[in-house]
């Protein structure tokens, strides 16, 4: 049994990086259409048993339960990314009984089928693997476990570095892919930039045609 897990903030958080350019309206919605987004291009792979989403914000709940996914509530007395994705990993693997776990941040707008199941495919059929995606400034933009709880989370700066370390450590195979789409991430305006002069999802499409003059009405 496979399933996919995608990590969303609070939406009064979400890309807080953005601010000096857009507004906290204009940050939740473009969180929502990128998570649709994902879910979506994850839907098409036809791969997946389970699309989950963890998040403490209710309204991603709702947006989730929406398209089709599973929303996983955060319990409050977590703190963290890490600790949440742990949370998440660990009730997929036991309460849900799935053995192959994909790992992917809602923030990456380029992301189609293909790369997706270009991730699923490298995983393979060894009883322990982990599969890697880089994102262009050494964070973790996709990782595949085989089995779920292969490795500890190290979500964060130079995750890409902690995630392969930690497989080493427990004698994990680990193989990295290099995929262009996949390591894209909108974090800074000029990730912003560049999304908006890229092919993304329709959600996200839907947003820069309605918001992408944000630039001349920066808050």
């Amino acid at each position: 049994m496979r399933a996919v897990l995608i990590p969303m903030k609070e939406l009064s958080q979400a890309k807080m990086r953005l601010a000096d350019v857009l507004d906290q309206r204009q940050r939740s919605e473009l969180a929502l259409a990128m998570l649709t987004d994902i879910i979506s291009v994850c839907k098409e792979t036809g791969s997946f048993d389970e699309i989950a989403v963890i998040s403490n914000d209710s309204e991603v709940a709702w947006h989730t339960r929406e398209l089709g996914a599973k929303p996983l509530a955060e319990p409050a007395t977590l703190t963290g990314l890490n600790a949440s994705l742990t949370f998440a990993q660990r009730y997929l693997a036991r309460r849900v009984a799935v053995d192959e776990l994909l790992i992917l941040p809602a923030d990456i707008p380029l992301a189609q089928a293909a790369d997706i199941r270009a991730v699923i495919d490298a995983l393979g059929n060894r009883p322990a693997h982990v599969v890697l995606v880089r994102s262009r400034d050494n964070g973790t933009n996709a990782l595949g476990l085989r089995p779920p709880e292969a490795i500890e989370m190290h979500f964060g700066r130079n995750s890409a570095d902690a995630h392969r370390a930690a497989a080493e450590a427990a004698g994990i195979a680990i193989s990295e892919l290099v995929n262009e789409r996949l390591s894209f991430d909108v974090d800074a305006p000029e990730d912003l930039e560049e999304m908006m002069a890229r092919e993304c999802g329709p959600a996200t499409a839907g947003w820069i045609a309605s918001r992408g003059h944000y630039a001349a009405h920066r808050p």
